[in-house]
C-alpha cells in the first residue's frame, strides 16, 4: 500500500516531534547520486583528529574537565557527545566544519548539526539544524553538499525526511526533499511532485524550528 499521499497531507497538521535518535544503516539511502554516507554512533572515546578537541574547547560548548560521559547537561569534550566533520575539501577543518551534537546534550531531545566558518580569526556559527547528518557530496563550490535527516511524528508514527542542502556562498540553503521514510516503508519523490512537496515540508521544518 502506498502511504505517501495521505501521510504528506496530514504531516502538515502536526508539529515535528521530540523523539530521541532513530539511526540505522539504511539512513544512507538518500536517492542523491555520488553521496558519501555517514553513520554517527557516538561510541568511541578518541577524536580522529586532535584539532577536533581544540575546536570544541574554542567554542566553549563543553567541559574539558568533565569525565562523566553520562552527564548530558554538562557534557564532556568527548566524541561520545560531539563529532566534527570537514565542510570543505580544500580548506583546513579548523576554518570550516560541521558539528554533530548527540541527542539529549544540553536537554535537547534530538540531534543537532551546526555549521561554523572562521571569519577574521573567529569562529562564526552559520546554520543550525535539528537533524542528523547522513551524507555529503562534493560540489563545484568546494563546500560539501549535505544530506540531513529530519524527524517528524505523524499520528504516532515516526517519519523521516532526507533533505539536500547546498552552500550559497554565505550559508547552507535547503534544495529539496529526496526521500520520505516510515518504519516499514519509504517513498522517493516523483519529479512532478518534488518541488511542491519539498516546499511544503520545508515550510513545516522552518515553522517547527528544525532549520534555524
Amino acid at each position: 500500500m502506498n502511504k505517501f499521499l495521505p501521510i504528506v497531507v496530514i504531516s502538515f497538521l502536526f508539529s515535528c516531534s521530540g523523539e530521541d535518535d532513530q539511526v540505522s544503516k539504511k539512513d544512507t539511502d538518500t536517492s542523491v547520486s555520488d553521496i558519501t554516507g555517514i553513520e554517527t554512533l557516538f561510541n568511541v572515546d578518541n577524536f580522529e583528529d586532535a584539532k577536533h578537541l581544540e575546536l570544541l574547547k574554542e567554542l566553549k560548548i563543553c567541559s574539558e574537565f568533565q569525565k562523566d560521559t553520562s552527564n548530558y547537561m554538562e557534557p564532556a569534550c568527548s566524541p561520545r557527545f560531539f563529532r566534527v566533520f570537514p565542510m570543505r575539501d580544500d580548506a583546513p577543518v579548523e576554518n570550516a566544519f560541521l558539528l554533530q551534537i548527540k541527542s539529549k546534550v544540553g536537554g535537547i531531545k534530538l540531534r543537532r548539526l551546526v555549521t561554523f566558518v572562521r571569519e577574521k580569526g573567529q569562529l562564526v556559527k552559520v546554520n543550525t539544524f535539528v537533524a542528523n547528518l547522513i551524507g555529503t557530496r562534493t560540489s563545484k563550490s568546494h563546500y560539501k553538499d549535505l544530506i540531513l535527516r529530519f524527524n517528524d511524528n505523524i499520528e504516532g508514527e515516526i517519519i523521516f525526511y532526507n533533505c539536500l542542502f547546498a552552500w550559497d556562498g554565505k550559508k547552507y540553503n535547503f534544495k529539496s526533499v529526496e526521500l520520505i521514510e516510515g518504519s516499514d516503508w519509504r517513498q522517493r519523490l516523483k519529479p512532478e511532485f518534488k518541488d511542491s512537496v519539498s516546499n511544503d515540508i520545508y515550510t513545516t521544518l522552518v515553522r517547527n524550528e528544525m532549520i534555524l
